[in-house]
């Protein structure tokens, strides 16, 4: 199934599962001087404690995002 087959409750574990670079407290890139390293989303909200509510919203903005670059791509 294409990601833009699946709906946005069954994309969100395929999400999750996703390698990111964040510090090893799970933040995102900052201007801090600290080592980044790879980890899943997933691991990366669990350090930094997040409630599924909280994970729910990271989820609907990254959504919006990708929507906006999307629409953006159609326009050219």
């Amino acid at each position: 199934m294409k990601k833009s087959e699946m709906t946005y409750r069954e994309y969100k574990p395929t999400w999750l599962q996703q390698r990111i670079m964040v510090d090893e407290w799970g933040r995102l890139p900052s201007l801090a001087d600290v080592p980044l390293t790879m980890m899943t989303r997933e691991k990366a909200f669990e350090k930094r404690n997040l409630t599924e509510s909280q994970i729910d919203d990271v989820y609907e903005e990254w959504i919006l995002e990708q929507e906006e670059l999307h629409n953006a791509q159609e326009e050219k």
